[in-house]
């Protein structure tokens, strides 16, 4: 009952998560901490993140953006990850390494891919976008370019310097 009326009363509140952006073998892409928003009542807000099923508005960053779940690959809730630091984090039982995207990449829908990078003396990892298959196809000969061809019966004639 309690419960029941607690979800009633908080309906508009967000639960507190870690918004995972993408998931390698060894290493976690972390946005930072965030809200798990919706009409829906609290704890089957919390029962599908537990799932892995939420679909809804997320609210995170300095300026409370708020972007569709779609956009991440996990939202586990806050106490089901563990920052141990900058660099390290305890998920399910495992450890990744931990690699902050910045905020540019929140909506990008491609791989990112990890650089180190020193901020204040520490080494921490930062993800990018990882443009390499786009910088192929620029590279690449292009299907749409057309080989010069010698025109059939046709030549420039050469012009007279009159």
């Amino acid at each position: 009952m309690l419960e029941w009326l607690q979800d009633r009363l908080s309906r508009q509140q967000g639960i507190t998560i870690w918004v995972v952006k993408q998931v390698d073998d060894t290493t976690l892409h972390l946005c930072g901490k965030g809200l798990a928003e919706g009409t829906e009542r609290v704890s089957r807000r919390r029962r599908a993140l537990g799932r892995g099923t939420f679909v809804g508005p997320v609210r995170i960053g300095e300026h409370h953006e708020v972007l569709h779940s779609n956009l991440f690959a996990w939202l586990p809730l806050r106490d089901e990850l563990r920052l141990i630091d900058d660099r390290e984090a305890e998920y399910a039982g495992r450890r990744y390494h931990v690699s902050w995207v910045p905020e540019r990449c929140w909506r990008f829908q491609g791989p990112l891919i990890s650089h180190p990078q020193r901020n204040d003396g520490k080494l921490r990892f930062v993800s990018h976008e990882d443009v390499a298959a786009i910088r192929e196809k620029t590279t690449a000969p292009s299907a749409s370019t057309t080989p010069s061809r010698n025109a059939d019966g046709w030549s420039l004639a050469a012009r007279d310097d009159d």
